[in-house]
């Protein structure tokens, strides 16, 4: 009622809605330092449809290593939807400016990392409080558990391999 969604092969959706697309109602950059590095959490919320591109960029080019982009969510309580990536950069370029950059069908945005408005958790409480924000802490851990278990699998691979080479030797 009001809403139809239908999927074509293995990716082109359509979704027709009475709902119009809406650019997201917020966005913010979160910041915490721990021993020799610097997380950068861009938090976007409240956009629909759920369709966004979000990237990491210096002030040369875009950054793809070390980036986690989680997954979209919808909130329970919320009719849009929302989403994080998180930048794990050396406590060395602490001073280097870096953007999370999003591009919605309503908007595009640059948010950078070096002005008042990132926000920085003092203590390990306040930290634990904006990760908890939504599923964050969740979809870090799933992609975390994913890593070892691949991790394991080649692991157990090799050892296979090394076992049947002095079998057959």
């Amino acid at each position: 009622i009001g809403y139809y969604n239908k999927v074509f092969g293995s990716g082109t959706r359509l979704e027709v809605s009475e709902k119009g697309s809406s650019p997201p109602a917020n966005s913010e950059i979160l910041q915490k330092k721990h021993e020799n590095q610097i997380m950068y959490v861009c938090l976007i919320e409240k956009f629909y449809p759920e369709v966004i591109r979000v990237t990491w960029a210096d002030d040369e080019k875009e950054v793809t290593d070390k980036v986690v982009k989680g997954d979209t969510w919808q909130s329970t309580k919320e009719d849009g939807y929302s989403i994080a990536s998180w930048l794990i950069v050396p406590a060395e370029n602490e001073d280097k400016k870096y953007y999370c950059k999003y591009e919605h069908e309503e908007e595009k945005a640059s948010l950078p990392t070096q002005v008042d408005s990132v926000k920085t958790a003092p203590q390990e409480e306040d930290c634990k409080t904006v990760f908890n924000r939504g599923n964050l802490m969740y979809q870090l851990m799933h992609r975390t558990a994913y890593f070892v278990y691949i991790l394991l699998l080649l692991k157990s691979s090799m050892y296979y391999l090394i076992i049947l080479f002095f079998i057959y030797r």
